[in-house]
């Protein structure tokens, strides 16, 4: 607390913890005569409190996190009174002035654009009041909508033996192969 003089007295919120808190306050006068104490309620926040999720499919592999274009992304905070923004922008590149989605709730959720290609994109999000905006985080993500590509060991129409393997190979420079599926004649799909 710093003190100006006798009639007014500075409590910077910044020492306050977040949350809801109650102020009771009250002057005395230098005949010793107390005022009547007073009582206000006040929520701190912190315009830094916010966070950003990735739903299903996401695949974090060697630190480094793949996400498609189907991939739910939600930038919250857990205060109702603030709104949040976003912007997405090519790895390596900074944030515009004029770029921010804001959402209109404490809330949003969006997809990468299907019109982006594959390759490293930077999510820039905070937390903003409409006139007043916290710390911007980032997040830097590999947008990956090209599938694995496969090939297989023989030639349509061979003529296989009991002793002869067929390999099946998958290779996926983005997030990786999860799984090879097959079947025979129709039937079940089987996976490795």
């Amino acid at each position: 607390m710093s003190s100006n003089s006798n009639n007014n007295i500075n409590i910077p919120t910044g020492s306050v913890a977040e949350g809801e808190h109650t102020l009771e306050f009250y002057a005395m006068d230098m005949l010793s005569i107390r005022g009547s104490v007073r009582l206000v309620r006040f929520t701190r926040m912190s315009l830094d409190a916010v966070a950003i999720e990735f739903g299903n499919p996401t695949v974090v592999r060697d630190g480094t996190t793949f996400v498609s274009s189907s991939t739910p992304v939600t930038v919250s905070t857990p205060y109702s009174v603030l709104k949040v923004q976003y912007q997405v922008v090519p790895a390596g590149r900074n944030p515009t002035d004029s770029a921010w989605v804001t959402s209109t709730g404490s809330s949003i959720t969006f997809t990468m654009p299907a019109t982006l290609q594959d390759g490293s994109y930077t999510v820039f999000y905070r937390a903003t009041t409409g006139n007043r905006h916290g710390s911007v985080k980032s997040i830097t993500v590999t947008l990956d909508n090209t599938p694995p590509t496969t090939s297989i060991n023989i030639q349509d129409g061979a003529l296989l033996t009991d002793s002869d393997t067929i390999t099946i190979t998958a290779s996926d420079s983005g997030s990786g192969v999860a799984k090879i599926f097959y079947r025979i004649d129709g039937g079940e799909w089987v996976s490795n």
